[in-house]
């Protein structure tokens, strides 16, 4: 197979990384000169990137062992090598096919009262007059959720354990996540991220210890202690410890991010506002009227399409590969850029307009609604986190008087390996409402 690459910006491949990390949308934007196609040049990778979602679909469904390679790098030092972000082919194939069923269907709306229960706690901590960041908000529902499902069944010291998370999660810097060079204990972020790793290792196993003893239980931690693959074998700890460190990264802070996101569109978006607590005071605001609330889930991919929180995903290719006209060779990657898809005016026409409704009037394809990414590494803790964000969001829409401190938009920039807003979305609390139960 002969190699074509497509054409793509010049200039060195440290500044194309720095835009990309820093102003994202300017540089996917731009790049959208070349087509759907282009050539990516990164300080970590070399290959080509993707802004369709027609050619997206054609590579998520190619055969992951033979298509592609795992883009671990430098992520099996931050998650582990037992993590399911860090494996692939066999062993990939075999965590997946055992964690799936444990986060979706009824185990996850089992969760789902707990949800509820954790945000109007924070939000009865909220007075008249306070003024707070709602992603200081959404950190702590996210965080306390993690706590309640994870390790809710008991035997866990609550305070100790969210001071212990809140910490690693601080130390979780983008210069440690993406560049193996920098992964040394001669770099101070690399030393504080060790530290506080080994913290929640030790956190993790004598909890494993003392729940191998007693009931199991019936949180999150009590499945996976339960599962057993099909030749019989448990989880052993460093297994259950990975997979709880990338449950606590990727499922906390998308969330929380999530979460400020959605306040900030509701607050900012008057008429969708009005519509959606419409719709909520027909329906009411329990857990299972929220479920079927056709509005709010539309407001709700709505915010995950317009603010996407993870940019795009990497895939490694194991052998030369056709994409469109050109063909990446084999040792190179091919970047998905997820939200250029999801900012693509052909499917989603005007897509700087934030419009549920765009998503009520027709079937909006699911090759293009990418927020989770697609394949057979699609984000494992999807159903659990937009049951989470329709939750939170449904909950605070009926339940509390909210009104933005500012009139200054709120832009996106980058935490760590997501997106957040730029500001936090400050609010100040003006009371109240009274709510609908049922």
């Amino acid at each position: 197979m002969e190699t074509a690459l497509p054409p793509g910006p010049r200039g060195p491949a440290a500044y194309h990384t720095i835009r990309f990390m820093l102003r994202p949308r300017e540089f996917l934007d731009d790049m959208r000169r070349f087509g759907d196609v282009f050539r990516v040049r990164a300080l970590s990778l070399t290959g080509v990137g993707v802004m369709s979602a027609e050619l997206a679909k054609e590579l998520f469904a190619k055969d992951p062992d033979k298509a592609y390679d795992v883009f671990a790098g430098p992520l099996r030092h931050v998650f582990g090598p037992r993590s399911l972000f860090t494996n692939g082919g066999t062993t990939h194939r075999r965590q997946r096919k055992l964690l799936n069923p444990r986060f979706h269907g009824e185990r996850m709306r089992a969760f789902a009262q707990t949800m509820q229960d954790v945000a109007r706690a924070q939000f009865a901590k909220l007075r008249p007059g306070d003024r707070v960041r709602m992603s200081d908000v959404g950190q702590a529902i996210s965080l306390d959720v993690i706590l309640e499902t994870v390790f809710g069944s008991g035997g866990v010291d609550r305070a100790h354990a969210r001071e212990l998370l809140a910490s690693l999660l601080d130390g979780f810097s983008p210069l440690v996540v993406f560049s193996e060079r920098l992964q040394t204990r001669f770099f101070p972020p690399w030393r504080r991220y060790l530290e506080r790793r080994a913290a929640f290792d030790a956190f993790v196993r004598d909890t494993v210890a003392a729940r191998r003893k007693g009931e199991l239980g019936e949180d999150i931690l009590g499945l996976l202690l339960a599962a057993r693959y099909e030749d019989g074998s448990p989880l052993d700890d460093d297994e259950i410890r990975d997979h709880l460190f990338a449950l606590l990264v990727a499922g906390h802070e998308t969330t929380a991010i999530a979460i400020a996101w959605g306040t900030y569109f509701l607050l900012h978006e008057r008429a969708a506002r009005e519509k959606l607590v419409a719709e909520l005071d027909a329906v009411g605001t329990s857990v299972e009227a929220l479920a079927k609330a056709r509005y709010l889930g539309a407001f709700c991919d709505e915010t995950l399409r317009i603010r996407p929180i993870v940019l795009d995903v990497v895939r490694p290719v194991a052998t030369a590969m056709q994409v469109g006209p050109y063909v990446v060779p084999k040792g190179e990657a091919i970047v998905i850029f997820l939200a250029a898809i999801l900012s693509d005016p052909k499917t989603f026409p005007e897509p700087d307009v934030f419009r549920p409704e765009r998503f009520l009037e027709k079937s909006v394809p699911a090759s293009a609604f990418l927020p989770f990414g697609g394949g057979h590494r699609r984000c494992l803790g999807a159903a659990f986190a937009e049951q989470e964000m329709r939750i939170v969001l449904g909950t605070l829409a009926r339940e509390l008087d909210l009104e933005l401190e500012s009139a200054e938009p709120e832009h996106a920039v980058r935490r760590n390996v997501t997106m957040g807003p730029s500001r936090g979305v400050p609010v100040v609390v003006r009371g109240r409402l009274a709510s609908r139960p049922g």
